[in-house]
Formats: structure tokens, sequence, C-alpha cells
């Protein structure tokens, strides 16, 4: 068996694995995009290095938590060395304890991805044939058949027991790859490979990244959507924001210069509070997402293992940084945010269809007696809507005492990170319906954002919609437009996660 992955620095777009510096563009580029990956030499290293430390410490017989003990409740009991090697394959079997659905492989893959990255950072110290065979896997393009029940935020451990089933050749792979070679379990491979949250924190990566795509669209549709409306700009000026100075507000302020002319002749001296306070809750959420991806920063090079091998002081060190009280309460907000964006996206696209304010034919209906236009998109948001808010009930106000007690507090991290992945596709839709209908709007009232940036993201909308105005069925525009928006290609505001709040300004 190899002890290195075949996928080399040098390889074209290898992206690499060193337990220091991973980000969740990196986590996306490799699960989603299918990039190769390798780990770089400083992490086989640091890896290695606490492996043998943990094989030294059992020589010696320190109780070593997991590796010659039982687990949770049973950690008193000792496991002697002539079952040593059985212990570890025992304890992973039965852990593998996962029910409900099968989690999506793009999940499992940046799961995978993570817990190869965080083996790097030098905690945990599992046997180098297992590291590369989590590469291998990665690069012949497969994941594990992992449920999603059986974490609750004091370790994956379901989930990546699941994993190393499959590792070990007893579990189920998906993907069309060729497996890796089933790998041996050495003494304490299996506590050293699930005390980890790689699961949570692979799909929470996956999370910020795309919520970046689709947030700097998502502003660039509420500046269509203002121009639609005929707003007053006054509200974009940066000095009213310099004296209010969150940082996504600034941002987002400048992004809607960018796009809405501050010559626009406003019918209002001041427009409703979803239009005249963009840059207020956008910002927001720009801030939520620029705490998250801090967050991530952290935890996914962290070694977060328990127990923790530290080999500068030859120690088997007890750990509680296993919870995941930070990255829950974080996504907490995310969420929360994402609603009240939506909430303001929803009263635009009612603002639009009504003729009172707008002047244009109430619903933007044609010209037949009795259309009804968009009429049915205020109901399709509204749905959306709700679904969005149903995800946003905080997680982190959740408890959990499990193992006879010994596990007697948790915050349900995994819970919190597969909320953040359904909300994205509700918030997804309640914007589509708004970007259908400014688009419309602004077709029918005969208007166009003047300035470039505004003009340009009018036209790649206007490119994929159509332009037929007689009822029909709007399906398929909201489809069409969901693309747009999740390929984060509207916009001009640069989400990415290590740089979420940058503007020109």
């Amino acid at each position: 068996m190899r002890e290195q992955p075949r996928v080399r620095d040098g390889t074209v777009g290898a992206q690499p694995l060193d337990g220091r510096t991973l980000t969740p563009a990196r986590v996306a580029r490799i699960a989603v995009d299918g990039h190769p990956a390798y780990v770089t030499r400083r992490a086989r290293e640091r890896n290695l290095a606490a492996a043998r430390l943990g094989r030294a410490l059992l020589e010696r017989g320190v109780p070593v938590y997991g590796r010659n003990t039982g687990v949770g409740a049973l950690l008193d009991l000792r496991v002697y060395e002539a079952d040593a090697t059985e212990h570890s394959l025992r304890l992973l079997r039965s852990h593998a304890g996962g029910a409900g659905p099968l989690v999506s492989e793009d999940i499992v893959r940046a799961m995978l991805v993570v817990r190869a990255n965080q083996l790097g950072a030098g905690g945990a110290g599992v046997n180098p044939r297992l590291h590369a065979a989590l590469l291998d896997a990665l690069n012949a393009g497969l994941a594990p058949a992992v449920h999603e029940l059986g974490s609750i935020g004091t370790g994956d451990i379901t989930a990546l027991a699941e994993a190393g089933l499959a590792l070990i050749g007893e579990g189920r792979w998906l993907g069309d790859g060729e497996p890796p070679q089933p790998v041996r379990l050495d003494q304490g491979d299996a506590i050293a490979f699930i005390s980890s949250n790689a699961a949570a924190l692979g799909e929470a990566a996956l999370g910020c990244h795309r919520l970046g795509e689709v947030l700097g669209a998502a502003e660039a549709v509420a500046g269509l959507s203002f121009v639609a409306a005929n707003g007053n700009p006054a509200v974009f000026d940066d000095r009213v924001h310099a004296a209010r100075p969150h940082p996504g507000q600034r941002a987002v302020a400048c992004h809607l210069r960018d796009l809405v002319d501050g010559d626009l002749a406003s019918a209002r001296l001041q427009d409703p509070i979803a239009f005249r306070c963009i840059p207020q809750v956008q910002g927001a959420a720009r801030d939520a997402l620029a705490d998250l991806a801090t967050v991530l920063r952290v935890e996914l090079n962290a070694a977060a293992e328990n127990p923790l091998l530290d080999v500068h002081s030859g120690q088997a060190l007890v750990s509680g940084n296993f919870h995941m009280a930070r990255l829950t309460l974080v996504l907490d907000e995310v969420r929360a945010a994402l609603v009240q964006t939506g909430l303001q996206s929803v009263q635009r696209t009612s603002t639009l269809f009504d003729g009172r304010v707008t002047g244009l034919p109430s619903f933007l209906a044609g010209h037949a007696d009795g259309s009804s236009g968009g009429m049915i998109l205020e109901y399709t948001a509204n749905a959306a809507l709700e679904e969005l808010r149903a995800t946003a009930y905080p997680t982190s106000l959740s408890n959990i005492v499990i193992a006879l007690g010994q596990e007697n507090h948790a915050s349900p991290a995994s819970l919190a990170a597969r909320q953040l992945s359904r909300a994205l596709g509700h918030y997804l839709t309640v914007v589509s319906v708004e970007l259908v209908t400014a688009v419309r709007a602004l077709r029918v009232g005969g208007r166009r954002p003047s300035r470039p940036a505004g003009n340009a993201a009018f036209a790649r909308a206007a490119a994929v919609l159509p332009e037929r105005m007689e009822d029909r069925e709007l399906s398929t525009d909201l489809e069409l437009a969901a693309d747009l928006l999740r390929a984060g290609k509207l916009g001009t505001a640069d989400l990415a996660a290590d740089r979420v709040n940058g503007s020109p300004c």
C-alpha cells in the first residue's frame, strides 16, 4: 500500500492540503469541482509524528482515551495489548449507526477534504496508509455512503465511522471511480479518525462558499429592482454609511452606487424601507458571512481531536475542542441574516407589482383584459420565504445529554450546517422571483440602468429570461433565474470568503 497519495505539488489544478491554510473556496474546488488534491510533505510529517507518539504512549502503558480505553461512559475500561487492534476495528464498526437519507456526494467529499487537512495539523496521528487512502478516494471522484442522522455536534463520529468502514473495505462507495485498496487499521486509528466534526465543517464550508456567490448576485438584483421602482439613490451616499460604518453595510452601499445611477430622477423623497435600507440589511448578511468565514479559517485547520497528541510535550492531552458551540452560533447568525434579506426581497417584489407605486400595470400584466401577469410569483416568493424562515430556528438553543450523562452538553453543529444548505435553496428561490420581476418591470417600464455595472447585470439577465409578457407558464423563468444566480455571474461584488467585505470604494 502506498503511504503517499499520487497527486503531488505541480499537478495542474492540484489543491494543497497543508493543515494550515484550507479555505471554503478550496474545499469547494476539490469536493464539487473535482480538482485533484494532495497532502503537503510537512502535513504528512506532522501526522506521522503524532502517530509515532501515540504508539510510544501505548507501548509505555499510558492510558490514552479510545486507544487503550473504552469511550464515552466506558472510558474507565482498559483494553489490553492482545486485543488492542481488534478494539480499534470494533470501535469503528459500533459507531457506524447512522440513519435517514444519504448525504449528497459533494458534502461527503467535503468532509473527506476537511478530515484529510485536519490530520495534517498533527493532533490525531493515524497511520499514513489511512491518510493516503483519503486522498486516493477524493482523487478517484468517490464518496463513501454516509447517512444524514447521527451527529450531535460533539464530533461527527457516525458519519466518519461510516466513511472509515468504506476505507477498510466494509462500507459502500458512491461514484464511478476505483475504490482505494482497503486499509488495515493500527491500534488507535479508529478514535484518531472519527474524533472530528469534519462533516459539519465540510457542509458549512460549501455553504459559506455558495453564499458568497449568491449574496453578490442578490445585491445586483436589488439594484435592478431599485431602478425599476425609480428609487431615490441618495440612500447609497457614502457619507450616510461613513456615519455608521459597519463593513458590510458600507460595502453594499458601494456596490449599489456602482449599479445605480446617482442622478436617477426619483419619484419619491423617501422610498419604502425594503428599498431605502438595502445596504443595512444586505450588509448585515455580508457581515454574518464574514463571521462564518473567520470561524471556518480556524476550524478547517484545527487539531481539534480528543485526545490531542501533542508531540512537543510528548503527551496525550484531554481535549474539549470537539465542541462546536462557536460554529453553531455563527451558522445561526447567517441563517437569521438570510431571513432578513429574504423579507426585504419579497417586499420589493410586492412593490414592483403595485401599480400605485410604480405607475406600471398591476402585477406587470400584459395587455389582454384580465391578465394576471406575474401575480403568482408573489405566492411563490412568500412560500419560499416561509420555508426559509423555518430553517432559521436557532439550533444553538438545543442541548443533548447522552452516554449515561458523561456527555451532557452538545451543540448540534451538523443540524446547523444542514439547515444552512436548506436555507440557501429557499433564499435562491426568493431572489429568483425578485430577479424575474425586476427584469419584467424594467421591460414594461422601458427602463434600464445607465451605470455600466447595472446595465451589464440587466443585460445578463435579459439575455436568458424570456421577453414575452402575455400570461404564460413562469416556472421556466424561475429556473433560468436560479441558474444565473447560482453561477454568481450577475453581480460585480467579490464575496470570496477571504475578502467578503472588499469593495472598490
